[in-house]
């Protein structure tokens, strides 16, 4: 799943293991086990984080943004509007 998701988004799969455990950008569903559940509310805001770090933004500024936005406000920032 997490290799899926990577692609979807356009990043490593490291990136993404990193950003949750840094900034706390990861999936809303976890298991006991190694499996992470991402839906597609995770997958907006890891797509507005890239597009975010992509413009400049840190990283610790973008997880801000992407953390304390509306899904509306996510997809205008995903956009680029």
């Amino acid at each position: 799943m997490l290799a899926e998701v990577a692609e979807r988004v356009g990043v490593p799969a490291r990136t993404l293991r990193s950003w949750d455990r840094r900034y706390g950008v990861g999936p809303s569903h976890r298991s006991a086990g190694p499996c992470r559940g991402y839906d597609e509310h995770d997958v907006l805001r890891l797509r507005t984080m890239r597009r975010l770090t992509e413009q400049g933004l840190p990283a610790l500024v973008s997880a801000r943004v992407v953390l304390s936005s509306d899904p509306s406000r996510l997809a205008a920032l995903a956009a680029g509007d």
